[in-house]
């Protein structure tokens, strides 16, 4: 167990050699400057999808939530807890962001769980049941349209279901609407797909998941209007 924290303390010396030994550190302008990321990324809890890592980002690029599923719950006024919707409110309010991004993954956990059980389990009280109550609308499209199809099939296309839905749901929060509406701000559903190490992001204009590259379409796919 020992050397799983010594590979941490590892990796932290060699992290402040490269970011704090140097006379130009790229910490020196993000401790004097504050944050400024232009791009919010709510990505999933999975160890094995690191955004910033994924798009080859450096400290103060992005601006991240991690949840399980990479969920967006619809805006909600009452007095409980919601980690992600405050978290959505600082980055958009406070910190200007530009894009919100919602990055999923193939192999989720959080889906597969979901698709494994019933309806009725899922209902049953428990904090990840109850959270991954936000993927239901993905659920029951697939189990509406794609029941025959393997385990592995349905998990990738309710994962892209979800996003989906979670789109709409960041579009229920009155501050992003707002911002939208004046083009302040931009969303956008990435999936990333852990066996091929592709990353495919929503066309609004065809309703489908397309290979992110540029290309000569690059505005039509990742600015397009609403």
């Amino acid at each position: 167990m020992a050397k799983d924290i010594k590979a941490l303390i590892k990796g932290y010396e060699k992290f402040r050699k490269q970011y704090f030994k140097n006379p130009a550190s790229i910490f020196e302008d993000l401790v004097r400057l504050g944050q400024r990321p232009k791009i919010l990324m709510i990505a999933c809890s999975d160890s094995r999808i690191d955004p910033a890592i994924v798009m080859g980002c450096q400290p103060g690029d992005l601006f991240v939530i991690r949840n399980v599923a990479n969920l967006v719950p619809p805006y909600e006024e009452d007095q409980s807890y919601h980690g992600t919707s405050a978290a959505l409110q600082f980055g958009v309010c406070s910190l200007g962001i530009r894009h919100v991004i919602l990055f999923g993954h193939t192999q989720c956990g959080g889906i597969q769980a979901l698709l494994e059980q019933t309806p009725e389990t899922c209902e049953q009280k428990g904090f990840i049941a109850k959270w991954m109550e936000l993927a239901k609308p993905a659920y029951d499209t697939v189990l509406k349209l794609h029941s025959q199809e393997t385990l592995h099939k349905r998990m990738t296309l309710c994962g892209q279901y979800s996003l989906i839905n979670s789109l709409k749901n960041l579009e229920t929060f009155p501050w992003i609407k707002e911002r939208i509406e004046k083009r302040k701000v931009l969303l956008h559903a990435w999936n990333f797909d852990l066996e091929k190490g592709v990353l495919e992001s929503f066309d609004r204009k065809s309703q489908r998941f397309r290979e992110v590259r540029l290309e000569k379409n690059f505005e039509d796919l990742y600015d397009a209007p609403y």
